[in-house]
């Protein structure tokens, strides 16, 4: 007698579960059928269940999760409305029209930038030539002077215990290129680490950001090497070229920087000539007059 109570009891639990889970997937399957069904009214405003969909992401999530997330959703955007509705009796009408203006102008400032932006995209071609850039650099000279060295070479860090430690220090002393093949060679017989920067101009301090080499830059010089031991590696610097600070920085060096100056600056002329155009062609045709 008792089982049969029991077994009963099961029975109720499991069909209570089946009718929840019906219910949610009813629920989900009419936010699709009907989205624009009304979830919850606030203040005057309605929420949807498209505008949920919208807002919300439920990617992931279960059926549980998916409902709970909702029921958080729909009540925070209740309570901000009935906020938003005593905020706008208790500010006072001075305060409310300043927003409205604020409100205003960052409206008309979202709307330019996104012409703008397609403006650019549809009519102004972005490239600019080697002879512009070279042009820039010429021209505006104080621009481009070094605040600290930039270096080409090669860095490599080897455990002072490796058997390829004489030989690799040695071919350091000339990293010509018949050496470097056999320094790369080295490199990944004994698990040393090499960074050959000859071919990119680069600053001093990321060299040193990624290895301990306390090198004054006073002591800098071209086709040299520079060493630094611990009681567990040794890393090497083999100087190729260097510019100082206070020297003008190479034009490779400062090539990106410039196209992206030239590049600013012809969407600025871009859109000024626009805007003038547009004023005057307002002023002729009677859209723009002046008091």
């Amino acid at each position: 007698m008792r089982s049969s109570r029991s077994t009963f009891v099961w029975i109720q639990l499991l069909v209570g579960a089946l009718l929840c889970v019906s219910m949610s997937a009813c629920d989900f399957i009419s936010s699709i059928v009907h989205p624009e069904k009304v979830r919850v009214k606030a203040g005057g405003a309605s929420l949807t269940e498209a505008d949920i969909r919208r807002n919300l992401d439920l990617t992931g999530l279960s059926s549980s999760d998916s409902v709970a997330a909702i029921e958080v959703y729909m009540k925070e955007w209740a309570a901000n409305n009935l906020m938003y509705e005593l905020a706008k009796e208790h500010v006072s009408d001075e305060s409310g029209k300043e927003i409205d203006s604020l409100v205003e102008n960052y409206r008309q400032s979202l709307y330019v930038y996104e012409y703008e932006l397609q403006l650019i995209k549809e009519r102004l071609s972005s490239q600019i030539t080697d002879q512009q850039i070279f042009a820039y650099y010429n021209e505006n000279a104080s621009l481009f002077y070094l605040q600290e060295p930039l270096l080409k070479g090669i860095t490599l860090t080897v455990l002072n215990n490796s058997s390829d430690f004489p030989a690799l220090k040695m071919l350091m002393e000339s990293p010509n290129e018949s050496n470097m093949e056999i320094i790369e060679t080295l490199c990944v017989k004994s698990a040393a680490k090499m960074e050959d920067f000859n071919d990119s101009w680069t600053l001093m301090s990321e060299i040193v950001k990624k290895l301990p080499l306390p090198i004054h830059e006073t002591e800098l010089k071209e086709n040299k090497l520079y060493e630094e031991t611990d009681s567990v590696r040794t890393v090497f610097l083999y100087v190729n070229a260097c510019k100082l600070a206070g020297d003008k920085q190479p034009f490779e060096f400062s090539k990106s920087r410039i196209q992206s100056i030239l590049t600013e600056q012809k969407k600025a002329d871009f859109l000024r000539s626009y805007r003038t155009s547009l004023y005057e062609k307002g002023l002729q045709s009677g859209s723009v007059k002046c008091y």
